[in-house]
């Protein structure tokens, strides 16, 4: 079933039929999925082989058609898109939890050591892919160096927040509480008791549109 976050980033997008949408990241594929009942032509990658076998099949259950191929960010797929989707694994992950994660999920799960690696990766790449009206829906998660990838950001397209919200922390935030809390004194992080008492991150959806060449 789709995550609290992956809810949350899909409630902000929106597609038109026809267009021409790559889901990077895709897991199970309910993004692409989701863009393909809408009327769009869909593409998708993923770098976990178990992700493009579960994605096919969902697809498949749900009566549309999208291409899935292994890989990382467009894989071999050549622009432009008229849509990026990307719900990228955007968290700092405890050192302790990840040790306990086999091998091949914690690639598939950790954003490296400042939690936006893969963020910075697309955000550095995904220019090349966009039609002149394209838009790339990005979720950012403040369990990551969240300032650090809104400067970029910012620095390369045009950004408007369309969705905040707070998102209840995740067993391994709270289960590793005391990592976390160091970092969110420095600042890299932002967590946060809501009145309920219990332990939230923010997440937020912005869209990115090209520069215009008088920006």
């Amino acid at each position: 079933m789709p995550s609290t976050n992956g809810l949350f980033y899909a409630r902000s997008i929106r597609i038109g039929p026809g267009e021409r949408v790559i889901d990077i990241g895709t897991g199970s594929g309910v993004l692409a999925i989701a863009a393909a009942k809408c009327g769009a032509r869909v593409s998708a990658t993923d770098i976990d082989p178990r992700a493009v076998i579960t994605a096919e099949r969902n697809a498949k259950i749900n009566g549309v058609e999208i291409d899935v191929r292994s890989g990382n960010l467009f894989t071999n797929y050549e622009g432009p898109f008229d849509v990026i989707l990307a719900n990228l694994p955007n968290e700092i992950v405890a050192p302790a939890y990840l040790r306990d994660l086999p091998a091949e999920d914690a690639r598939t799960f950790a954003g490296g050591n400042t939690g936006n690696e893969h963020l910075l990766a697309l955000l550095n790449s995904a220019s090349e892919f966009m039609s002149p009206d394209a838009r790339l829906y990005l979720g950012v998660h403040s369990l990551t160096d969240y300032h650090g990838t809104l400067r970029t950001a910012i620095s390369n397209y045009s950004a408007r927040l369309l969705d905040l919200e707070e998102l209840p922390a995740k067993s391994f935030v709270t289960d590793n509480l005391s990592f976390y809390q160091a970092l969110n004194e420095t600042g890299i992080v932002k967590i946060f008791r809501n009145a309920e008492g219990k332990w939230c991150t923010y997440g937020y959806v912005y869209e990115l549109s090209l520069l215009s060449a008088d920006a």
